[in-house]
């Protein structure tokens, strides 16, 4: 490893530990409670990351051809606004307004920054290190959210707002952290208006080309039940309606997730030491199974064992997390890297527009547990649809024709 790649990896471990440290993580719904109910949350979530789809695929092109850089520091600024507009907020326009914000940052964000530091580093497209270092950088992620996650807990008590504060801050510090990191793509030349535009609709159309021309569409399934369930769980409106569920109360929330968090820390180096061992076919048949049992065991009332389901979903997001990048990455072309990987996270994102105001009507009502069979059905086709086709396609092939795809 040259010294570049061992400054940026440095670089790549410590921008998780902040862009993970989500001080709200456990107590946003009790905060959203104080002011509005769980009707309104999913009806607000669900509009406000619906407009962050909207956001997701054009912020990957428009990172792709003005600078991934520039994109990621933007995004993390309006994340941290969207924050200090809940901090302020008190009812539910500005926490519609907020969590809009926050959410076109996040899909600034995300793709963008795993494609800049791919291509910064430049690893042998034959060897494990990028797994490796994304599962060591989901290990220092899962640090950064267990120590916010239990100071978010304890400062809920004191004030409610005072998480959001710290999110604030806790933006802006990535967000410098990626300032000195540029682009080392040539920049295409600017042409007239209008070529400008068809240039960028090409690179939007190209993005989502890679996943229908190549053996990416084998993953849309996966994505879509799975990843959209952790997305869910992780960043959506389910992980703490489940907390509530289990009758936790916000500090004793915040203890659940950071116990997972650490469990979760001690499987991720276990994956580390044996990255170039592991099977995918493996992982993403566990992982699914996983999350089937931890939605089935979610419908009865098992009180403080649904610690386990908390622990299953977070485990399993970020065991699934370094495989499904390396093949992203390596299936993507270099110039619409992050057009590509914004499409995957416009994937992951799409069902959750459906699934806030479902999970919280049908939470108001007493009846979750539909969702939560209906969606274990839905992951059982997802992964029968992967391992019926990965049986006559026993390996990725990720040198295929992704650079004729869209042009």
């Amino acid at each position: 490893m040259t010294d570049e790649q061992r400054w940026l990896s440095r670089k790549y471990l410590w921008y998780q530990v902040f862009t993970e440290s989500w001080y709200t993580s456990a107590v946003w719904l009790y905060f959203y409670r104080l002011f509005i109910n769980d009707q309104q949350v999913g009806v607000l979530d669900g509009m406000a990351f619906a407009i962050g789809i909207l956001a997701e695929v054009p912020s990957g092109a428009l990172a792709d051809k003005f600078g991934r850089g520039r994109l990621i520091r933007l995004g993390l600024i309006l994340i941290s606004a969207g924050a200090l507009l809940h901090t302020l907020g008190s009812s539910f326009m500005p926490f519609f307004v907020g969590q809009t914000v926050l959410m076109v940052g996040l899909s600034f964000v995300s793709g963008a920054d795993d494609a800049l530091f791919f291509e910064r580093l430049q690893f042998d497209r034959g060897s494990s290190a990028w797994r490796k270092l994304v599962t060591r950088g989901s290990q220092f992620g899962r640090a950064g959210s267990l120590l916010a996650t239990i100071t978010g807990g304890i400062l809920y008590a004191i004030n409610p707002r005072i998480p959001w504060a710290l999110m604030v801050a806790s933006m802006l510090v990535p967000a410098l952290m990626v300032w000195g990191i540029k682009d080392t793509r040539l920049r295409s030349s600017r042409q007239r208006f209008m070529l400008e535009i068809r240039s960028y609709i090409h690179d939007v159309k190209t993005g989502f080309g890679v996943f229908t021309a190549t053996k990416l569409r084998l993953y849309i399934p996966i994505i879509i039940t799975i990843q959209g369930l952790f997305y869910a769980a992780g960043y959506g409106l389910l992980r703490v309606v489940l907390l509530s569920r289990f009758q936790f109360s916000p500090f004793a929330g915040a203890v659940v997730l950071a116990t997972s968090s650490i469990v979760t820390i001690g499987l991720l180096g276990a994956m580390h030491r044996h990255a170039g061992r592991l099977s995918e076919k493996g992982v993403i048949t566990g992982v699914a199974l996983a999350a089937i049992i931890g939605l089935i065991s979610a419908v009865f009332n098992i009180g403080a064992w649904g610690a386990l389901v908390i622990f299953m979903l977070l485990a399993g997001e970020h065991t699934l997390y370094p495989f499904m990048s390396e093949v992203l990455n390596n299936h993507a072309p270099e110039a619409q890297r992050a057009t590509v990987l914004s499409v995957a996270s416009f994937f992951r994102m799409l069902p959750y527009v459906i699934m806030a105001p479902v999970i919280g009507t049908l939470n108001v009502q007493g009846k979750l547990s539909y969702f939560l069979v209906a969606w274990s059905l839905l992951i059982g086709v997802a992964l029968g649809i992967y391992l019926t086709r990965k049986r006559r396609d026993t390996q990725v092939i990720l040198t295929s024709d992704i650079d004729t795809v869209g042009g």
